[in-house]
């Protein structure tokens, strides 16, 4: 048994057992599938009452840490959205200060060469699988003339899953949900979608061929020119 927990000492006695269980979740100590100990060990480290607990069990749920199952198999159960809620905690924090289009494009060019050039060092070859795979759904949408958002969307975050940086591909995650919204509103030409296309594959070579320089400088300009084609906009 992983002995991760206090005793609970001051404060109000759910919110600290909430904030001991939700770090060990964020620190990998239990991770996405794996169930919580047991009610009573957990009664025994913290130290606190049954109504304590389940309280604070039951906020974790509402907040997506965990889900609760009953019957043979019933317990607490770590979700595999518990580290997603940091992608939908700055989503919400985002649309809540009504940062604009323009600055979020300015931020991705900021922050994707860096997750670019992190992911020509650290990709595997189903990362490269992926992109290529993405690269090939979209050439085939182009000479339909139907391009769906969410082929351009996936490449964005298929890059930051290859950088292999949690936090950064939770912070695209975020931005991509947004972006997703926006570029519905937004016309793009069959022009526009086969020069990003050309962007897409070029980069996708550099992070291939490990060449961190190239795959930067390339998403800077596919940044950069993604925000001139859209100022007409």
């Amino acid at each position: 048994m992983k002995a991760v927990f206090k005793t609970v000492q001051r404060g109000r006695i759910s919110d600290n057992v909430v904030y001991q269980i939700k770090k060990s979740i964020i620190d990998g100590i239990y991770k996405p599938g794996e169930k919580l100990p047991s009610e009573k060990y957990l009664l025994e480290m913290f130290n606190v009452s049954r109504g304590s607990l389940r309280e604070a069990l039951k906020s974790l749920e509402r907040i997506g840490f965990i889900v609760i199952k009953t019957g043979v198999f019933g317990g607490a159960y770590v979700t595999d959205k518990a580290m997603h809620s940091f992608s939908d905690t700055l989503y919400d924090i985002i649309r809540m200060n009504k940062v604009s289009f323009h600055e979020l494009l300015e931020t991705r060019e900021i922050i994707e060469p860096g997750i670019a050039a992190l992911a020509a060092v650290k990709r595997t070859k189903e990362d490269i699988k992926q992109l290529e795979a993405l690269n090939t759904l979209r050439e085939k949408s182009i000479k339909a003339d139907k391009v769906p958002i969410v082929v351009n969307i996936d490449w964005h975050q298929g890059v930051a899953l290859a950088s292999k940086n949690q936090l950064l591909s939770l912070v695209v995650d975020a931005i991509a949900m947004i972006l997703n919204d926006e570029f519905k509103k937004i016309s793009l030409s069959l022009e526009d979608h086969r020069v990003i296309l050309d962007f897409h594959k070029k980069i996708t070579a550099c992070i291939k061929d490990g060449n961190a320089k190239g795959a930067s400088t390339l998403m800077y300009e596919h940044i950069g020119d993604v925000l001139k084609r859209l100022s007409g906009n």
